[in-house]
């Protein structure tokens, strides 16, 4: 019962509430950038490689063998 009503909580805040508007509102420019790719699915390397290369740096930093 209690898994129930909290089902029923998270349903209620995520789709009877405006709390979800803001970060619908952060997620408009990944549903652009999602389009984009489907215009013209060769893009998708390009938009892999946005997301990958900036992290490069910190995957180093924190997997560097510190002896």
């Amino acid at each position: 019962m209690i898994a129930l009503g909290m089902a029923y909580g998270i349903f209620h805040v995520v789709f009877r509430t405006d709390i979800l508007a803001p970060v619908l509102a952060y997620a408009e420019p990944v549903k652009y950038g999602i389009d984009w790719v489907i215009e013209d699915p060769k893009r998708a390397w390009m938009a892999f490689a946005g997301l990958v290369i900036p992290h490069i740096g910190l995957y180093y930093l924190l997997f560097e063998d510190r002896k």
